[in-house]
């Protein structure tokens, strides 16, 4: 079994006391040449994969949302959004150009719809991950959806759909998507792209 990160234990056990000290907590871990979680994950091929569809799906950018943004940054890498907001239910990265909301997304009501949505590694998370999907498609005209793919039950304490796999993915959207792929940099995930307007419901 993958273990959680002592940064994401505290935050998980004690979210108020974390984000006091969470700027503190992180320049210590820098100093001691701990990476953060962005610099851990930059790299992966997956995120990079995520920025080229967003490019290929809503090249005229306007509004984007990240939804269980944790501490990633992959919202400064599309500069081409006017309006980029990151959402998380503990932590939302803090960063020049874009709006913070901290807040459980099954109770978040958007004023608008979203030019693009990102939901990156969170369903698997998710004790019920269905309602938490449908929402997503219905926040953004274009939705993009990663989750790992058929990593094995029980590897990391904190995934609880462990193996998911399209056939899962589509079950919980209630949606086929318009396209998807499995990237594969040192484990595999799955990205899928939805268009509401376009995609194919369930029957």
């Amino acid at each position: 079994m993958t273990k959680t990160l002592p940064e994401d234990r505290l935050a998980k056990r004690f979210p108020i006391v974390y984000r006091q000290i969470r700027s503190v907590w992180l320049g210590v871990m820098g100093l001691l040449g701990v990476p953060g979680y962005w610099n851990r994950r930059k790299q992966l091929d997956y995120y990079g994969e995520v920025v080229r569809l967003a490019k290929r799906h809503s090249p005229a950018g306007g509004s984007v949302i990240d939804v269980g943004s944790n501490k990633a940054e992959t919202l400064l890498e599309l500069h081409w959004f006017e309006k980029r907001v990151a959402l998380d239910i503990l932590y939302p990265p803090r960063a020049k150009a874009v709006t913070s909301i901290q807040v459980d997304f099954m109770e978040y009501e958007p004023e608008i719809e979203f030019d693009l949505v990102l939901c990156l590694q969170v369903l698997e998370h998710l004790e019920e991950p269905a309602p938490f999907a449908q929402k997503l498609l219905k926040t953004g005209r274009t939705v993009i959806i990663s989750v790992p793919y058929n990593w094995p039950k029980d590897q990391h304490e904190t995934h609880l759909q462990d193996p998911v796999d399209q056939e899962k993915l589509t079950s919980w959207t209630g949606q086929t998507p318009l396209e998807s792929q499995v990237v594969a940099n040192g484990a595999e995930r799955l990205i899928a792209v939805y268009q509401p307007g376009l995609s194919q419901p369930l029957s």
